[in-house]
């Protein structure tokens, strides 16, 4: 893959804000609203992809959606 896809991951709950560090380079919105966080952010390849996934599932979050975002301006 030559350039990033930009994915969302949806997790449920809030995430404080020491989770930041530990998803570095994706951007966390903590808090929202209806009670989840999202991460955004380019990912370089699979295994990037997979060890992002591994992440979330050794963390004991629960993850909700991953969504591939064609259009990052939307």
């Amino acid at each position: 893959m030559s350039t990033p896809l930009v994915y969302q991951f949806r997790i449920k709950g809030h995430l404080d804000e020491t989770w930041i560090n530990w998803f570095s380079p994706l951007v966390v919105v903590v808090n929202e609203e209806n009670g989840e966080a999202t991460l955004t952010g380019a990912v370089r390849d699979q295994a990037e992809l997979h060890g992002l996934l591994e992440r979330v599932f050794d963390f004991n979050l629960t993850l909700l959606a991953v969504n591939r975002i064609t259009d990052p301006a939307e």
